[in-house]
């Protein structure tokens, strides 16, 4: 053999023994955006937040609920959002028929507060309406649920949805 042809074939033998040199810089880049781009498009269920005490009423029907403004009515206050809004004590001027009121300012105005940071779900007579979450515990008189609905309808909280237990399936 000349030695062009050996040099030649060394050459040949080197190419062929060479390792490729992947630079992972870039694919660990490109994983990361990936990640970041399916956790912020995951859409998952609206977590309800859990309160000591509090228990919720058992319903066979179940809806996800979406993403919206939470209020939770427990025994002795109103919550949005984990922050206490007011407690429920009766005023001491009783109305027409002699019983005493809750007076729901402080929830209107920040219901009025948080209107401002939720876009609206629906149009309802050309008035924007938004959601609300209301998560009562099962001991709340309806009078009081009833006028904490009508609170969250004037301040554009409309489509009003209640928290509810899942009711267990039963097996035959």
């Amino acid at each position: 053999m000349k030695l062009s042809q050996i040099r030649r074939h060394k050459r040949r033998l080197a190419r062929r023994n060479s390792t490729a040199h992947l630079t992972l810089t870039s694919l660990i880049d490109i994983f990361t955006l990936l990640v970041c781009f399916l956790l912020v498009g995951f859409q998952g269920e609206a977590q309800i937040p859990s309160i000591k005490g509090l228990v919720l009423p058992i319903s066979s029907s179940y809806v996800p609920p979406e993403s919206s403004l939470t209020v939770v009515v427990t025994k002795g206050e109103i919550r949005i959002n984990e922050k206490v809004v007011q407690t429920l004590m009766p005023s001491n001027t009783p109305d027409a028929s002699g019983n005493k009121q809750i007076d729901f300012g402080p929830l209107a105005g920040v219901l009025q507060e948080q209107a401002k940071r939720f876009k609206p779900s629906q149009v309802v007579n050309g008035i924007e309406e938004r959601t609300v979450i209301i998560l009562a515990d099962q001991n709340i008189p309806y009078a009081i649920l009833h006028q904490i609905m009508i609170v969250c309808s004037q301040q554009h909280f409309g489509k009003i949805a209640f928290a509810v237990n899942k009711e267990a399936k039963k097996n035959a």
